[in-house]
């Protein structure tokens, strides 16, 4: 048990030798025995760095010491501190008839406090992780043959998310130095908000296209594939801007403090708590669901094609080069899902746990490889680097081979008869 004081003194020694005459106010709900002398021991200073004031007389002190607080408008209407996360003293104060009175109020850390290095070492993966994903935005920008549905859809979903991470990390950059506004926090949530559920909602595209590939419903002409993406990109950025138009309009909507209130400018920076649960990772969950769907539909319809072409297995049949292209993309997107899936997880258990530092630096370490991870996929393949090589060769002038050519020239092509042969079968 601690006898907690709020105060700094100087010289402890005096405090420990000789301690405190102070009259004892009982704070606890229920009688409790113990010794004065053995049972408790002094602690004075305030217990961490960010502390607010539960002066309203809702809590009391547990018998195993912790301070437990009752909170009207949260989920559980209640929270408990540590034995190390709160102080008790008496505060001076002046009643409404301007009379000197004092009050045993508690001093509560906030349970989000974080390490001071963290936002540095937090914003330094990110930026990182932004290098790989810029650079492997550049790749497919710069080869044409990159440039079909898979390849568009992929550069939109990561440019999401390197706008998310650069917001992110600049936030960070800023509490890092304590300069920054309330009105710059909500500004820089509203765009990462957006663009962190923009960035998810690219990823469903992804696994619906892989659906729509397999299943049959149709071939994509070069003609339809514009059409197709302004309707992905419609859906992409249209939901995450009704999303956060919700989200802006319930911060300043001026309603009482409730838990499923963003309250970014009264919570500090970015979403916090259940909030975050609710309004950030509560669609990316739904979405997550919705991709584990379409993956399982399109393993359920190759499996129905292997079938149907049990015959066709020469490498010459154009029918089966389709069916592996199409199937090495399904596993190219599995990797990308389960790579953003287990970071969603460590999001998720970091928000749960916020006292738990071994998360938070498992957390930042893979914020680092998230980057490097998307590029070893999509970049560092053979038959990238050999496009390389050969847009290398055409901006020099160099005279490619026959077979470069008409390599190509079959790439450029192979979005005009994809599938055709599955939607006859």
């Amino acid at each position: 048990m601690f006898r907690k004081n709020c105060t700094e003194f100087p010289d402890k020694d005096i405090l420990l030798r000789d301690g405190l005459n102070l009259y004892f106010i009982n704070a606890f709900r229920r009688r409790v025995k113990f010794d004065s002398r053995q049972d408790l021991f002094l602690m004075h200073g305030r217990p961490c760095q960010r502390v607010y004031l539960e002066d309203d007389g809702h809590w009391f002190i547990q018998e195993d010491g912790k301070l437990f607080i009752e909170l009207d408008t949260s989920i559980p209407p209640w929270t408990v501190q540590p034995p190390d996360k709160y102080c008790i003293d008496t505060f001076v104060y002046e009643d409404e008839d301007g009379k000197t009175q004092t009050r045993l109020d508690a001093l509560a850390c906030f349970l989000d406090e974080t390490p001071p290095n963290h936002f540095e070492v937090r914003s330094t993966c990110m930026l990182l992780s932004c290098a790989f994903i810029l650079v492997t935005v550049a790749v497919y920008a710069w080869l044409p043959e990159l440039r079909n549905m898979h390849g568009r859809v992929l550069m939109a979903y990561l440019l999401c998310i390197f706008i998310g991470f650069i917001f992110m990390a600049s936030m960070q950059i800023m509490l890092t130095i304590d300069n920054i506004t309330p009105d710059i926090c909500v500004v820089l949530t509203i765009v990462i908000y957006f663009a962190l559920e923009s960035a998810f909602f690219w990823l469903n595209v992804m696994s619906f296209d892989i659906w729509w590939t397999f299943s049959g419903k149709g071939g994509m002409t070069s003609k339809k594939m514009s059409k197709r993406f302004c309707a992905y990109s419609l859906y992409a950025f249209g939901v995450p801007t009704i999303l956060t138009i919700i989200l802006t309009s319930l911060e300043f909507s001026g309603l009482p403090p409730h838990p499923l209130l963003p309250m970014v400018r009264y919570q500090g920076c970015f979403l916090f708590g259940r909030s975050k649960l609710l309004y950030l990772y509560g669609p990316m969950f739904i979405l997550c669901l919705a991709n584990i769907v379409f993956f399982i539909m399109t393993a359920v319809r190759i499996a129905q094609i292997k079938q149907q072409t049990e015959m066709l297995k020469s490498k010459e049949s154009a029918m089966h080069d389709e069916h592996r292209k199409d199937k090495q993309r399904l596993l190219l997107y599995l990797k990308l899902f389960t790579v953003m899936g287990i970071n969603w997880i460590l999001e998720v258990i970091s928000a749960l746990y916020p006292d738990a530092d071994y998360i938070w630096c498992f957390t930042d370490a893979y914020n680092v490889l998230i980057g490097v991870t998307i590029f070893i996929i999509f970049v560092c393949k053979r038959k990238i680097f050999r496009l390389i090589k050969k847009r290398y060769k055409q901006l020099k002038g160099e005279p490619m081979s026959r077979t470069q050519t008409t390599s190509i020239r079959t790439m450029c092509s192979r979005d005009d008869v994809r599938m055709s042969s599955v939607k006859n079968s």
